[in-house]
């Protein structure tokens, strides 16, 4: 089990954290994070290690993607994927998610790790979201996960997909009559938990549904290989030799726009400019092979 922090004091835990420990009797509460949104902590439970979430903003958005997350924990109950994931403890259905705490690490801590991971690093993630998306569940607990014409037009709309790119965007769509995936839909590194049995683990479901072929390989393509072109060169492996290249450069396309919207919207700063240059670079780069694969 990773080494636990010092925890929080009682009061300087959230009122409705503090409220949901009253009531399950949770002990040794160590607030990990506290966006405003949600509050998330490891504590004990009846003698147990456990991680709980805890919604705090009362917005439809926020309360319909944890509700999301809590039928995806409820689905893995019913019928286990063939990835480890924690086991779901306690909900109320709505604001409340108690799971198992995994004995296992963060491959990373940043959206875009700093430090350059290896392809060895990473190839318990990559077996994880390919055993994830070779899965067909019987479980109608995953809905959909993208509107990918609603993407391609608000993009292009937005500014980040030319003409050329919208239309070619659209040609791979019409194409693209793969049968949809079940992908974990955020497998930032953070996200990514190593097992001491040399396996990882998949946390934090909210994102989670079906997707075209090839999407969590296109986000670890854009996140955890933005500095590590071998990790990029493994990813383009994979895709070849499972023949999705089509509905993957459509994925890449789109995380890279979906990226670039978010980092413009920052405020100013390095971290800013650093990252828009890696995926400035990245951009250049998944136009060209989207323009390629339209016409091929």
């Amino acid at each position: 089990m990773p080494p636990t922090p010092t925890p929080t004091p009682p009061e300087s835990l959230p009122a409705e954290l503090a409220t949901v420990a009253a009531q399950l009797g949770l002990r040794d509460i160590t607030v990990l994070r506290h966006s405003g949104k949600a509050v998330v902590c490891t504590a004990g439970l009846a003698g147990r290690p456990v991680v709980v979430k805890v919604l705090l903003a009362a917005g439809e958005p926020w309360l319909a993607r944890l509700r999301h997350e809590i039928r995806i924990y409820r689905a893995f109950a019913r019928e286990p994927p063939p990835v480890r994931v924690p086991a779901l403890i306690h909900t109320d259905g709505r604001r409340v998610l108690v799971l198992e705490r995994l004995d296992a690490r963060p491959l990373g801590t940043d959206r875009y790790p700093g430090r350059g991971l290896t392809v060895a690093q990473i190839e318990p993630g990559l077996t994880a979201v390919r055993r994830l998306a070779a899965w067909h569940p019987l479980s109608s607990g995953f809905g959909p996960a993208w509107d990918y014409p609603g993407r391609v037009s608000r993009y292009h709309a937005a500014g980040y997909l030319t003409d050329a790119d919208r239309d070619a965007a659209r040609r791979l769509l019409a194409r693209c009559d793969h049968r949809p995936q079940i992908g974990h839909g955020d497998p930032l590194s953070s996200n990514l938990l190593l097992t001491a049995d040399g396996g990882c683990a998949l946390v934090d479901w909210e994102h989670a549904g079906p997707f075209l072929p090839g999407f969590d390989l296109a986000m670890l393509h854009t996140l955890l290989g933005a500095r590590t072109p071998a990790i990029r060169a493994r990813i383009d492996q994979i895709v070849a030799g499972t023949r999705i290249e089509e509905p993957f450069t459509l994925n890449l396309v789109l995380v890279l726009a979906r990226e670039l919207r978010i980092h413009h919207e920052l405020p100013a700063s390095p971290l800013r400019t650093e990252r828009l240059a890696l995926l400035g670079s990245a951009w250049a780069t998944a136009r060209d092979r989207l323009q390629g694969a339209a016409q091929s």
